[in-house]
């Protein structure tokens, strides 16, 4: 039956099969059943391929390969490269990983380094507590910016916690029991 809008009968619109009879939809059912079973089974013959494909660039390539043409393939997108890249590099700057840098041949603590790990740790919640093995200049520089990272940490709690004024609430009045308690 055609809905009604402002009053005028409308006629059924392409795809509205509430007027077929049972034999009708089952025809068209059986109809689209072997059109899906066809598909199907070209989607598993695709999907075995890709695997063949995928076993022999392993077999060549060794065992990052497909992982190595997957981000080849993401890569042809501009775009989504380049918000990957700077995502990665945001994370990595995060972690306190030196980006661009060239590592030191002896083991000591840079306080660039020193300063992001603990700020870090200060986001986070960690006490304040640097490592043990650092020399006393790197721990000087940890403690400043773990102080620095709860303050950081502070101040995204305080704007999360804002909310629009409402209007005040009368604070309670004390009650005379505590008094009472006292005497």
């Amino acid at each position: 039956m055609a809905r009604k809008k402002n009053g005028a009968d409308e006629a059924p619109k392409p795809g509205h099969n509430s007027s077929l009879t049972d034999e009708e939809r089952r025809a068209l059912t059986l109809h689209h059943k072997a059109a899906y079973e066809a598909a199907d089974a070209r989607v598993e013959m695709c999907k075995a391929d890709r695997k063949a494909v995928a076993d022999l660039a392993k077999s060549d390539l060794g065992k990052g390969a497909m992982a190595d043409i997957r981000d080849l393939i993401a890569a042809g997108d501009e775009d989504k490269t380049k918000a990957n890249l700077e995502r990665m590099l945001r994370i990595a700057r995060w972690a306190g990983m030196p980006v661009g840098t060239q590592l030191a041949m002896f083991d000591f603590m840079p306080d660039d380094k020193a300063a992001e790990e603990g700020k870090t740790a200060g986001m986070e919640g960690m006490p304040c507590d640097p490592p043990r093995h650092w020399p006393p200049s790197a721990h000087q520089r940890w403690i400043e910016a773990w102080h620095d990272g709860q303050a950081v940490l502070a101040s995204a709690f305080k704007k999360k916690r804002e909310q629009p004024e409402a209007p005040a609430e009368q604070a309670p009045t004390e009650s005379a029991e505590p008094a009472a308690a006292n005497a």
